[in-house]
């Protein structure tokens, strides 16, 4: 739905100026780009496509399949892009496998 708090959405809802990724201003920032594309993230994105050892990068796959949750909860903490937002998402995951 790209409802999430990336500057494509965030400038639909009047909350940032502009739409263009703030990391590498390229282009918009989507949730694709986010996850897939963007140059300056190229580091944590391999390791996280090495992590899910997938060949794919249809994000509909990644999005909708709950195998794929702390994979990707671990790239995006890796990222920072959304710690000021949520804080530190990892501890979080971290601390429910603990109790699990």
């Amino acid at each position: 739905t790209g409802h999430a708090p990336l500057n494509k959405h965030l400038h639909h809802i009047a909350k940032v100026l502009n739409l263009i990724c703030q990391q590498c201003q390229q282009c918009e920032e989507i949730i694709y780009h986010f996850i897939i594309t963007c140059p300056q993230y190229t580091r944590q994105c391999h390791i996280f496509w090495i992590e899910l050892g997938l060949q794919t990068n249809h994000l509909k796959n990644l999005l909708n399949n709950p195998k794929y949750i702390e994979p990707l909860l671990h790239f995006i903490a890796s990222t920072c892009r959304m710690e000021q937002i949520f804080g530190n998402i990892i501890s979080s995951v971290d601390e429910e496998d603990k109790e699990e």
